[in-house]
């Protein structure tokens, strides 16, 4: 007797041989494999047969894998589907664009088929866990009324989702309403500011840095005060001494009547999440040529300032200036030449300029200074 896939993956790539050597090794493994050559037919097949996880080209004929994944994502019955960009491009503004789409990863080519199929298993079993918890809280939401008048079976249910905590690879905790760390049930001891046992017992403030503390303690009052979950971004150092970025999550605990108030507070590290989002913020308000902000970046500081100093009566001087004779500098140097001279005059601008004021490209070689 045959057995059932593990799970099926779709190919989206216009090169054969790449299609055969990856539907060769996910088989080989145990995975059920659909191939398609280029967008349309991807989106065909994902429209009428269930997918698990789909590796996507971003060099297609016709609609390139961004088109492709947008698409994907806009379709309600597609777009929980995970979607690993491969390319053989390595550049950021492509990886960007893959993760902003709703990519859950990117792969360069030529690619290793063992860190292939680990980035695949890594990302069916995270698909899989969204899943057995969607289902575990519908159960939860069941059994509510009959888990309340039973202390025993409260236990016995307690116990269960601590052990499935425990297994995630995230930091959970059970903390007290006023910030004291009861439980630490995490195993990934190195993402904690200090040790476990040094943890316990202890508040948030004794602990975490002032605006990481001040942050977590915040986001318990406010899930003890209106019963409902909160959601909380800090940074904290990690046991060797390094920053990360950290998403907390707190929901109030279940309790009896005597019982002293309690909170379940889930921490999932997010420095890449937090890095990438600022690498697009730079993208989105700094010129890409010369670093100084955008044109639109620069107005809406202008308006800003423009407000503050009416509100104050403070003076605000505005500053608008070119280059003379810059496309006869082109023609005669050509546009690398009058590219290097644009990043000069910013650095030259940049070194005489103070902190508080405020340099923007307008436009081709024309720059605004707000003082």
């Amino acid at each position: 007797m045959l057995e059932s896939p593990k799970a099926t993956i779709l190919i989206v790539d216009d090169v054969p041989e790449n299609v055969v050597l990856l539907s060769r090794v996910l088989q080989n493994v145990g995975y059920a494999v659909r191939t398609a050559e280029n967008g349309s037919r991807a989106l065909e097949i994902a429209a009428r047969a269930p997918l698990d996880l789909i590796l996507l080209d971003i060099n297609l004929p016709g609609a390139d894998g961004f088109d492709v994944c947008a698409h994907l994502k806009s379709n309600e019955r597609t777009s929980e589907i995970p979607v690993i960009f491969i390319s053989a491009l390595d550049d950021t503004e492509g990886k960007v664009r893959a993760f902003q789409l709703g990519g859950v990863d990117y792969i360069t080519k030529p690619f290793q088929f063992e860190e292939v199929i680990a980035r695949v298993e890594t990302h069916l079993a995270m698909q899989n866990l969204r899943r057995s918890l969607e289902e575990t809280n519908q159960k939860l939401a069941r059994h509510i009324s009959e888990l309340t008048r039973s202390q025993q079976r409260l236990r016995e249910e307690q116990s269960k989702l601590n052990a499935f905590i425990k297994a995630l690879p995230n930091l959970p905790f059970i903390c007290d309403e006023e910030g004291r760390f009861l439980e630490v049930l995490t195993s990934r001891e190195e993402f904690l500011p200090v040790p476990t046992e040094q943890m316990r017992g202890r508040l948030a403030r004794e602990v975490f840095p002032g605006k990481a503390a001040k942050a977590i303690l915040g986001a318990i009052r406010h899930a003890v005060e209106s019963g409902a979950p909160q959601v909380v971004e800090y940074q904290a150092p990690i046991l060797n001494g390094e920053e990360r970025w950290f998403e907390g999550r707190v929901a109030l605990m279940e309790k009896e009547a005597e019982e002293p108030v309690r909170v379940v507070f889930v921490a999932t590290e997010i420095t890449e999440r937090v890095l990438l989002y600022q690498e697009v913020e730079r993208l989105a308000n700094h010129d890409v040529l010369t670093g100084c902000y955008n044109r639109r970046h620069f107005m809406t500081l202008a308006e800003q300032e423009f407000q503050r100093a009416r509100r104050y009566k403070r003076p605000l001087a505005f500053l608008m200036f070119d280059i003379d004779h810059f496309k006869r500098f082109n023609d005669r140097y050509g546009h690398p030449a009058g590219d290097q001279l644009l990043c000069a005059l910013v650095n030259l601008c940049q070194t005489s300029l103070r902190t508080v004021d405020i340099l923007g490209r307008y436009g081709g070689e024309e720059f605004t200074v707000l003082m």
